[in-house]
């Protein structure tokens, strides 16, 4: 049996971005008036409270997915709001990178040049990709991207997630690292999303695409984008950093907007993709 309900459900894209703003506004107010500005580690409250909001978030999504439309009509088509994102992603991407050649050439760092590098072909992958998004994703008459064209964005938000995770270890105290690890993963799990979509145009991801947008919004642009901010602002980050927090905020929003299309109209699923249509 395929499915048949064209209609799009909004409602749960509306209550899931209410959940979101309402975490990125709790988030503005832990970073002003819990957290020590010199250090960025907590002051008051429980630490798991601070983990919980992110985790109900994930939960969330997952369960108002279940309401959106398995073959989002949109997602065939050109999606001008992922490319829009996407050409400003590249934008973050490569003012990042460029902002720590001065660094890089003063003194030699590895780590540095590992994260320059992966952040311009992550550039270089969105605005291709970006480009592409404004025409008709499934159109049998345009070439399928090859799935080597999807390893320059991996690695960077791979490398940004083995970064994170072992070179500034998360702990209780240090809630900032460990909100950054959540939002590299994140922004991993949002990615393998996208690059369905760009590979296989018409699957029956919907789910999965608006699940996954929504973690990366919550995660990405409410809780890393307002903490690269604070850290800015108190001098206890460069503008590479700010540039970085940027594109993940950014990257977020890519994932907002693909849940918005997720959650359109849908179409029915195809006779060979019975499988995906068991409950």
């Amino acid at each position: 049996m395929t499915q048949t309900n064209s209609s799009p459900h909004r409602l749960p894209f509306f209550l899931m971005l209410g959940f979101c703003l309402l975490a990125l506004a709790l988030r503005i107010a832990d970073l002003a008036f819990c957290t020590d500005p010199a250090t960025g580690f907590v002051t008051e409250g429980p630490f798991w409270a601070r983990i919980a909001v992110p985790a109900a978030g994930v939960v969330l999504s997952y369960a108002a997915a279940g309401r959106v439309n398995r073959r989002p009509r949109a997602l065939l088509g050109p999606c001008a709001g992922l490319g829009v994102c996407l050409l400003l992603l590249t934008a973050a991407l490569a003012c990042g990178a460029l902002l720590g050649v001065p660094e890089l050439a003063a003194a030699f760092d590895p780590l540095l040049l590992i994260s320059t590098v992966t952040a311009l072909l992550c550039a270089l992958w969105s605005l291709l990709w970006g480009v592409r998004a404004f025409g008709p994703l499934a159109d049998p008459t345009r070439r399928l991207p090859g799935a080597l064209t999807a390893l320059p964005g991996t690695l960077f938000f791979l490398w940004l997630m083995v970064e994170r995770f072992a070179i500034a270890p998360a702990s209780v105290m240090r809630l900032g690292s460990t909100l950054r690890v959540l939002s590299s993963a994140a922004a991993l799990l949002f990615l393998a999303m996208v690059l369905r979509v760009f590979l296989t145009p018409g699957l029956p991801v919907g789910h999965a695409v608006f699940a996954g947008g929504m973690i990366a919004f919550l995660v990405c642009t409410c809780h890393e984008l307002p903490q690269a901010v604070f850290e800015f602002w108190w001098g206890r980050s460069g503008l590479a950093d700010l540039a970085t927090g940027l594109a993940m905020g950014l990257w977020g929003i890519t994932g907002l907007v693909c849940a918005w299309y997720a959650a359109g109209a849908g179409l029915p699923l195809p006779p060979d993709h019975n499988f995906y249509a068991r409950k």
